[in-house]
């Protein structure tokens, strides 16, 4: 499914100091009869829920290098009359360097997401056992990403905006990707940002359609996705957020609809 942002004041070009850090409980909801095959097209299916329960986390090393973790700890899919496909997901562990400072800060991130998810997970049908589908909690390859993000504030206004780069190499004979988005935040009354994003996932060249597509995870995957988030501070530390996201443009090897993300976050 496509993947929700991370909230305004995390990511970005900035990096924390040493000794600071931020981490975010997610819980991402889905619900779709919207399925979007390798060759393309739109395939209405029986009513397709996801649950992704995720922690994103930032911890500053030293005065540019960061640790960065993304981890859907628990992910569950089902169809009608179906057994739920659940467990772990992929976790992706990664370093985040402060290549650039100041008004224009530029950061750049190695990270490499573990197949530690089942890529065969199945759910079964009640009425007939013997008929199955396949909900996978990962892709069972290593996925290793370069990311960069050019951030900058606007003058004297309390917004921002960040451009962003990625290229993922993925193994196990998987088409490699790539990942391009624009994020703008405003914060109002020094307690709530809002912000807005665009991103876009891409394969570098045609997909083989012989590798095994689990949704949302396996070979061909392409969305572009359109966001708008909220983060309310409830104390100095603690924040609540929300997020929507909808998927449009060329769409492969996914469902799409209305996707929330709803999230506590702390900072230190």
């Amino acid at each position: 499914m496509l993947l929700a942002s991370a909230p305004a004041y995390a990511g970005g070009g900035w990096t924390r100091r040493p000794g600071h850090g931020y981490a975010k409980v997610g819980l991402t909801l889905a619900n779709t009869t919207k399925y979007h095959p390798l060759g393309g097209g739109t395939i209405t299916t029986a009513q397709f829920r996801q649950q992704v329960y995720s922690l994103y986390a930032e911890y500053g090393l030293t005065k540019r290098l960061e640790a960065t973790l993304n981890f859907p700890f628990f992910r569950r899919a089902t169809f009608p009359d179906t057994s739920p496909g659940q467990g772990v997901g992929d976790p992706e562990l990664g370093l985040r360097y402060a290549v650039l400072t100041g008004k224009w800060p530029l950061a750049v991130q190695v990270a490499a997401q573990a197949p530690l998810g089942d890529p065969n997970k199945r759910g079964y049908y009640q009425p007939d056992p013997s008929s199955f589908v396949y909900l996978p909690t990962g892709n069972g390859q290593w996925n290793i990403w370069t990311r960069a993000a050019l951030s900058h504030t606007l003058g004297q206004l309390p917004a921002f905006i960040t451009l962003e780069a990625g290229y993922n190499v993925r193994t196990g004979g998987l088409t490699d990707q790539y990942s391009v988005g624009v994020q703008g935040g405003y914060k109002f009354f020094d307690k709530l940002w809002l912000t807005a994003s665009v991103r876009n996932l891409g394969n570098v060249h045609a997909p083989n359609p012989a590798k095994l597509a689990n949704i949302g995870l396996g070979e061909g995957v392409a969305y572009s996705a359109a966001s708008l988030g909220a983060s309310v501070a409830i104390s100095k530390h603690l924040a609540a957020t929300a997020e929507v996201a909808a998927g449009f443009g060329t769409l492969r090897n996914v469902y799409s609809g209305l996707q929330s993300t709803f999230g506590l976050a702390v900072e230190w």
